[in-house]
Parts: C-alpha cells; sequence; structure tokens
C-alpha cells in the first residue's frame, strides 16, 4: 500500500495518484525551488537540493558481560510493511557498520514482495561518523546501542509500526496510557508483539510531542532492534543558543521550566537521563525546547541532584554561571533542600514572577576579567520587593496547582499558563489558507468570505522582525433566492471598507468594531425596506470576523458561523457560541437535551439584516496568541453535526506544524466534510500563526 503524504489514505500501490485528495503518488515538489521531482529523488535535478527523508536509527543489540562491537553478530531483521512485504537489514554486523558509513557502499534495508521482486527502503547514509557506538554510561541494560542517521528511499510506503498500531490498536492504546510501577513488567510483554524495549517510552510519551520526538518506524528480531525516529542531530543545542545571545534570568528559567515538564513523565518511563546529556538538549525551528532521543536510565534512578548538576554544566558552557539567583537555585537541588519537581517548578515560577531589570554593566572585580581588553562584565541584578500578602498569595496560587497530579494534563491551571509565559513570544510567521464549496445538495452558494494579510519584514544582521494586520471574514447568507450571496457579499464589503478607514496603528477598539458590524447591518436591513422585503423574505448573511495585528487578536460574530482555536497544548477550543434558539435556552440554565429537543432549536436569534441595529448584539471578544496555533473560521456546514470536534486531531491538528501544506489540508477537510455533512454550503478561512521566544 501506498500512504498518501497529504492526507495519509491508504492507495494500492499500482495508483499514481491518490484516490482520496488526488496528490500525485510518484512526484513529490522540491523544498527549495518547487520543482516537480521523482518521489524517490535525493536531490533535485533543478536546483541540487536534498530532498530525501533523513532518520535517525537507534539499533540495539544483546550483549555480553564484556561487550565486543566486532563479536555483535545481529540477525537479518525482518519486517512486516504488510501482508505481502517484508524488509530486512543488511549489516553483517554492528561493526560493519562503521566501516559501511566511512565506504562509498549502503547498506540497506529491503523489502521483499510476494513476487519475489525487491527494493531498498531504509539505507544507511554514507557520512564519515555517521555511526556511532552509544556510550555504555547511560545504559546498564543488557544491550548495545549504535545510532547512525539512514535515508527513507520510499517514505510512501506503510511502517512495519503502522501496520502494527492497525492490527493491535487495543493494545496501543492500553500500553500507552500505562505509566505505573508496573512500566518494566508490560516490556517483557512488549517485545513478544514485535518491538524493541527502547520503542515503547517514544509510544506512550507520544502526547508530549515535539518536545520528545514522534516514532517512525520500529521492529523486533530475535536479539537486535530497531527504531526509527525524525532526524534532529543537526539541531542546534541549548548551550549553543544560550552562547550566542545574550540572555535574560526569565529566558534561562523558561528553558529550565520546560525541561522540569518533562522530568516526571521521563522518569515513569525510566528514561530521566536523556535530560541529563548537554548533546541531547536541543532547539527546534521555533527555538523550543526538543530532545533529540530518549536515552534509558541506569539501574541508578536520577534525582533532582542529578539535573542540577547537568544545568551547571549547560550554565558554565554558556557563561552564564555567574547569575546568583540560578546558583541559589541549584544549591538548593544539590543539597537536597528541593527534591520533589513540584517544588522545583514552583522556585522557578517564583524566579521568572520576580524578575525585573537585568543589565550589564562594567565592574573592576578581578575574578570576572575579561582577558581580551582587561576590562570585566558582571551581571547586575535589582533585586524586587514583595509584601507578605503577596508572597501568601503567590504560595496559595502554587499550592492549588501542584495539587493537580493527574499526568496528562501538562498544562492545568492560571498558575502554569503565568509560568509559560514568563517569555515574550513574538511573531514568527502566518500563513492563511481558505475554501468555498457549494456542497452536495444546493444549487447555489450563499457563503462570502474575505482574507486579507499585511505582512511587513523587518530584517537586519541581527534579527529578523515581523509585524502582520489581517483582516479575516466568513458570511453565510440567507434569504430566498440570489438573496443569500447578495446579503453575504454586501456584509463583507461593507466591513472590509469599514476597517480600511477605521483601523490605524493598534488593533481596532470593542467600540470601533462594534460599530463596523452595525453598520454593516443598517445597510442590509436599509436594503430590505427599500425592496419592500419582510419577514422571512428579508435578506440575511450570519458572521464570524477576526482581526489580527501581530500577536493581538479580535473577533466578533453574530449568528451561527463558528470560530474555533487549535493549539498543542489547549487542544480544540469553540470561541463562539451559536446565536440560536438551542443555545439561548442552555444559557438560560435548560439542559442541552431538552434545549435541542425543541422544534425550533437551531433557528437564528441573531443575523445582520434582518432586524435593525437594536436587535443585534455582536459578542466581541479579544485575545493574545501566546503559542502556537490555528485560528479557524466556518460556517455551518462544515461545523454542523460535531464535524469539527470528531475530526480535528487526525486532520487539523498535523497542520500546525510549518512542514504541513495549509492549503491542501484544507481542501481535505472540506472534502471530508461534503461527505460527513454536504446539506449546506461549507466555507472556511484558516490561519496558522508561528511564533518565537523573544531572544
Amino acid at each position: 500500500m501506498l500512504i498518501c503524504p497529504q492526507c495519509e489514505f491508504e492507495n494500492p500501490e499500482s495508483n499514481r495518484f491518490c484516490q482520496s485528495c488526488g496528490v500525485s503518488l510518484t512526484h513529490k515538489v522540491c523544498c527549495q525551488c518547487e520543482a516537480n521531482i521523482p518521489i524517490q529523488a535525493k536531490i533535485c535535478n533543478s536546483c541540487g537540493a536534498d530532498n530525501h527523508t533523513v532518520l535517525w536509527a537507534i539499533i540495539s543489540q544483546t550483549k555480553t558481560l564484556q561487550p565486543n562491537l566486532h563479536n555483535l553478530q545481529p540477525q537479518l531483521a525482518q519486517v512486516g510493511n504488510d501482508s505481502n512485504h517484508q524488509s530486512a537489514l543488511e549489516i553483517s554486523s554492528l561493526a560493519d557498520l562503521f566501516a559501511h558509513s566511512q565506504s562509498k557502499t549502503t547498506p540497506a534495508l529491503q523489502i521483499q514482495t510476494d513476487t519475489k521482486q525487491t527494493y531498498n527502503r531504509y539505507a544507511i547514509k554514507t557520512e564519515p561518523n555517521s555511526a556511532k557506538l552509544l556510550s555504555n554510561t547511560y545504559h546498564n541494560f543488557p544491550y548495545s546501542f549504535i545510532e547512525s542517521q539512514v535515508i527513507d528511499q520510499y517514505p510512501l510506503h506503510k511502517s512495519h509500526l503502522a501496520t502494527l498500531q492497525k492490527q493491535q490498536m487495543d493494545l496501543f492504546t492500553e500500553l500507552s496510557q500505562n505509566l505505573n510501577d508496573s512500566y518494566l513488567a508490560v516490556t517483557e510483554y512488549w517485545n513478544l508483539i514485535g518491538l524493541p524495549t527502547h520503542a515503547l517510552p517514544y509510544l506512550i510519551l507520544e502526547r508530549y510531542t515535539p518536545s520528545i520526538p514522534r516514532i517512525y518506524d520500529a521492529w523486533q528480531q530475535q536479539d537486535q532492534g530497531v527504531v526509527l525516529l525524525p532526524d534532529r542531530s543537526q539541531w542546534q543545542l541549548v548551550t549553543q543558543l544560550w552562547s550566542q545571545q545574550k540572555l535574560a534570568l526569565s529566558q534561562i528559567v523558561w528553558f529550565f521550566d520546560e525541561m522540569a515538564k518533562l522530568w516526571q513523565p521521563l522518569q515513569r518511563t525510566r528514561c530521566a537521563v536523556s535530560l541529563l546529556m548537554q548533546e541531547n538538549l536541543r532547539i527546534d525551528e521555533d527555538q523550543a525546547f526538543c530532545l533529540q532521543q530518549l536515552y534509558m536510565d541506569r539501574d541508578e534512578i536520577p534525582t533532582l541532584k542529578d539535573l542540577a548538576q547537568t544545568w551547571q554544566l549547560c550554565l558554565a558552557e554558556a557563561h552564564l554561571e555567574q547569575i546568583e539567583q540560578l546558583n541559589l537555585l541549584l544549591n538548593k537541588m544539590l543539597t537536597g533542600e528541593i527534591i520533589e519537581v513540584d517544588q522545583l517548578r514552583l522556585e522557578l515560577h517564583n524566579l521568572g514572577f520576580d524578575e525585573t531589570e537585568v543589565e550589564f554593566v562594567e565592574t573592576n572585580e578581578p575574578h570576572l576579567s575579561n582577558t581580551n581588553n582587561n576590562t570585566t562584565t558582571e551581571l547586575a541584578i535589582t533585586e524586587p520587593t514583595m509584601n507578605e500578602s503577596e508572597s501568601q498569595e503567590i504560595a496559595a496560587q502554587a499550592k492549588n496547582f501542584f495539587a493537580e497530579t493527574d499526568d496528562d494534563m501538562m498544562y492545568s491551571s492560571e498558575l502554569e499558563e503565568q509560568a509559560t509565559a514568563m517569555i515574550s513570544m513574538h511573531l514568527k510567521d502566518i500563513t492563511d489558507a481558505c475554501c468555498t464549496n457549494i456542497g452536495v445538495q444546493r444549487d447555489h452558494n450563499e457563503d462570502f468570505f474575505w482574507v486579507r494579510t499585511t505582512v511587513e519584514r523587518i530584517e537586519n544582521s541581527t534579527e529578523k522582525n515581523l509585524s502582520v494586520r489581517g483582516l479575516y471574514i466568513v458570511c453565510d447568507g440567507m434569504g430566498g433566492h440570489a438573496a443569500g450571496e447578495v446579503a453575504s457579499a454586501m456584509a463583507v464589503e461593507s466591513l472590509q471598507k469599514y476597517f480600511q478607514t477605521h483601523w490605524r496603528s493598534e488593533l481596532p477598539s470593542h467600540d470601533i468594531i462594534e460599530s463596523g458590524v452595525l453598520q454593516a447591518n443598517q445597510t442590509l436591513y436599509q436594503t430590505n425596506i427599500e425592496n419592500l422585503r419582510s419577514g422571512s423574505g428579508r435578506m440575511g448573511t450570519t458572521l464570524v470576523m477576526a482581526l489580527l495585528q501581530d500577536t493581538q487578536m479580535a473577533i466578533a460574530h453574530v449568528g451561527d458561523s463558528r470560530i474555533y482555536r487549535l493549539s498543542r497544548k489547549q487542544g480544540l477550543e469553540q470561541l463562539t457560541l451559536d446565536h440560536e434558539v438551542g443555545q439561548r435556552e442552555i444559557n438560560r440554565g435548560v439542559e442541552p437535551e431538552i434545549a435541542y429537543a425543541r422544534p425550533d432549536a437551531y433557528q437564528l436569534t441573531q443575523a445582520l439584516g434582518p432586524r435593525e441595529n437594536s436587535g443585534i448584539r455582536p459578542e466581541i471578544q479579544f485575545l493574545e496568541i501566546t503559542e502556537d496555533c490555528l485560528i479557524l473560521l466556518c460556517s455551518d456546514g462544515l461545523s454542523d453535526n460535531d464535524f469539527i470536534e470528531e475530526n480535528w486531531s487526525q486532520h487539523l491538528e498535523p497542520l500546525i506544524s510549518s512542514q504541513a501544506n495549509l492549503q491542501d489540508g484544507l481542501f481535505k477537510l472540506v472534502d471530508l466534510a461534503n461527505e460527513h455533512n454536504g446539506h449546506d454550503n461549507i466555507t472556511a478561512v484558516l490561519l496558522r500563526i508561528k511564533l518565537k521566544p523573544d531572544f
């Protein structure tokens, strides 16, 4: 089977295009010049850019009491891609992996088909030192491990892991939720279903993606196990970032808190040592903290004292060891005064909460001398003052927060929001996509949308800044033949002209936005009066609108079109409540089942056009964008029957990634909605907002 790279639909191998979304299964777009190249091409013929899928392989091998690399003879690992496919790692010994990495030959995983034809699947990337034996310092297990870069030459083929997950869905669900003391017992059974022990933590901790890499493929054959991950070996180290840029205390605290969040789940999966290796602490494309991979603990369980020692080394390497507040915190960890991660995160929160100005001043203290120019630099920190009541209030907040012990809730309180918002976030990128579809039952489209994004980029030798202003509108018209599309188009035209003159240097205020909505309503209402329209014959339209200025957003709505926000931290949030009879009754305290049992439950209580301004109360909210997210504006043709709520995790959440094609993803979502709903026009505007820490 061929897995579509866009919609993940399973296609027969003879297909040249995806049966679901129409994407080519034989060619791909070059990541650099956007030329069409064969799907297996490693290098673009037009621009020479690398275009292969590079993975990070971790290969385990049962070892003797005194392991000798040249004596380790792995068996041929058979991996089932599906009922007719098998693959094998063609490396006669682990020592051969090193030899191949220095030579021009390329060992590969091979797929054996039922017709006895073979083709290479995973090939060792032949670069000097591309493979290495992992240090046994961190592995007191009966295994030796080898790491290497590999290339997936047939990325459209279904992986062994994906096949196994489909076959053993219930088992995977049960084991992925296991974070209790029976973890080691579970690993013994895990090997029986064809996966190596070191694959299990990735599957259990999948909800911590992208901080922990999502496993790509895995299999176990006899005494050899292979785990494939996205290759993060070229990502920047945390210590490199710290060394290159002058960081404030709050910025360092933010990184420490991101690590502390992972401490407890990594301890429970016996992988806490992953946070104790400096070369494993990386920065992704958005300058967020990530681990390159997971390492298994030794017999001795790591403690916060070990974490403190790692942090000391990181600070020393980045020449930041003179920050007094951090040294005091690390000393508490080293002396055992802080032994629980809850207490550690409270201390980190207080450091970020208390920080005022951090500035560099010239001094003559000899212990900080700069040998290059005989001057010295000392970090001077202004101590804040806090009265007793303020201190008690923070302590009470922290106590309430840490009373929550559910490990599934990484972000579970207002305090957590404060702690993770210590770093100011700047806009890194914005992408928009839009689509309207007549549906399968209507003969004309009464929806109308408007998208306008203005981006100003300012870049110099030391920094890049992005300033954005965007106006996004979706209207769903109603009111008889040809009246609905007239109403929706008139509303959009009125609003976009209004904000051209009333949106100046800052995001418009509540009153300005409300006036714009009421002006659009008055335009439609007056047209109805002039055309002698009355009752249900009056044309009208729903409205959802978003105004974005950098990381500040305002939203407004009238009717039952909706706005959703989706982020990795919060999941899916419906930001608007429908203006309809059923929702009105719920607001009054009626049970939802009773409210929507009424025959008029879905009748609109508000819309633009049918009534004069005194009968319209647009709802307006102001939001701050604090993390990478998607903003979806849509007509009810997309949101009806809980379609978004039931499909967001599979079809929307992957689009948060910068690598995902937002427009193709939206087309796929609308096509799927036509299959499930299709009774109405479908219109959607989708925004992807990417942020970066202000470093």
